[in-house]
């Protein structure tokens, strides 16, 4: 059965809802196009096959399912990391899985591939929303415990991580809403050799202008918020209300402003609290806040990543992932390509042939509220929520 997006409220550890939510080669056609192709995938992992759509692979946790992953994967071309949200832990392999047969190397966050227990403590973790991979770090934005864990190696084994932050100490949870404290942070990054953290219950996207070494240090930038002690949502061009994924090359930021039903751009990384952004992705005007779908809508919008040229974006409630060709230079840009549908007016889930009604079964071209997108060497990782799976398709 389709899982709403989270809000990933702590006491409660499984998902509710956050808002009313063969290679092929890559199809998705420009303009107004009505009659798209739909991309196909060439993988996938969390099933046994493109048919399979069950939590866990409907069984028992295991080494080989998944449930209710939220962020995109991490790769560095070799290590490859999933988030495995509702299961409190993170599978690592050594190599880039090929296919859903493939069995993790290792797990993060538990004692072995058959427990999915949550816990806060050094290895533990609960309701991790995010991973993400730079030059030799890895950071995991562990939602449940409202902290961000940072190894400064890549870890292949269930070892501890290095830094928290958010809190003080691995062995508290308590969400906060100062400089130093997080409420249910959903995305975590460094880039250029910064933490940015959208920490979603605070309204909020946190910068630190180096990596933290040391556990508890406080942000130096807050962006959505006046400063560091608010977390009122909002909108206009300094305002969030629930962000979720974002991307940064430590330039540029873009948010995924999921509540708001939009993305914000930053062509420059804010230096101080409360910046503008300086265009908006899914809305004419930094005003407007509906939900729509089409060429330049989104619907509840998670994900996000960049190859540095081209912007992918996760747009959950419309069961689709969209492209744009090139970052904006206006408000209200239209995407060129789309996955999961084959039309810009269409958002069922699971609609293989797109008569407007949910077939009984996903497809590999079909999505189910995609809250995750990666893209590395070629490839675009989606991260398809709903039908507890991760595709590959090729770009």
């Amino acid at each position: 059965m389709p899982v709403s997006l989270p809000r990933l409220r702590r006491a409660a550890l499984f998902a509710v809802p956050l808002l009313a939510i063969g290679l092929a080669a890559c199809g998705g056609g420009g303009g107004d196009d009505d009659d798209i192709d739909m991309p196909v995938a060439f993988a996938v992992i969390g099933q046994a096959d493109f048919a399979g759509y069950q939590s866990n692979r409907g069984s028992s946790v295991n080494a080989l399912g998944l449930a209710q992953p939220l962020g995109g994967v991490a790769t560095d071309g070799s290590k490859y990391y999933v988030a495995d949200y509702s299961n409190h832990r993170i599978l690592g392999w050594n190599s880039i899985p090929a296919s859903g047969a493939t069995t993790p190397d290792f797990v993060i966050g538990q004692s072995d591939f058959t427990s999915n227990s949550s816990g806060t403590a050094a290895t533990k973790l609960a309701l991790p929303s995010s991973v993400a991979i730079t030059d030799t770090h890895l950071v995991v934005a562990d939602s449940g415990n409202n902290r961000v864990l940072i190894w400064n190696t890549l870890p292949s084994a269930n070892t501890a991580p290095d830094v928290v932050v958010g809190q003080s100490d691995f062995v508290t949870d308590d969400p906060g809403t100062t400089a130093s404290n997080l409420s249910s942070p959903v995305s975590a990054m460094i880039a250029n050799n910064k933490l940015f953290v959208a920490d979603q219950y605070n309204n909020r996207v946190l910068i630190w202008n180096s990596i933290p070494t040391s556990n508890g240090t406080a942000a130096d930038v807050v962006i959505g918020q006046t400063d560091f002690v608010s977390n009122t949502a909002a909108d206009e061009e300094d305002g969030l209300t629930n962000p979720s994924g974002l991307w940064t090359d430590g330039l540029r930021l873009l948010v995924a402003d999921s509540g708001n039903n939009r993305v914000m751009y930053w062509s420059s990384i804010p230096r101080a609290n409360a910046v503008d952004a300086t265009y908006v992705i899914g809305q004419t005007d930094f005003s407007r806040t509906s939900a729509g779908v089409g060429q330049a809508a989104l619907r509840t919008p998670y994900g996000i990543t960049s190859d540095g040229t081209h912007i992918y974006i996760a747009d959950a409630d419309n069961n689709r992932v969209v492209k744009f060709d090139s970052f904006p230079i206006s408000n209200g840009a239209s995407a060129s390509d789309i996955y999961g549908q084959d039309s810009w007016s269409a958002r069922t889930p699971n609609d293989d042939d797109q008569d407007g009604t949910a077939d009984d079964e996903p497809s590999d071209r079909t999505l189910s509220s995609p809250t995750g997108v990666t893209y590395a060497n070629g490839v675009l990782y989606v991260t398809d929520r709903n039908n507890h799976r991760v595709l590959y398709f090729p770009d």
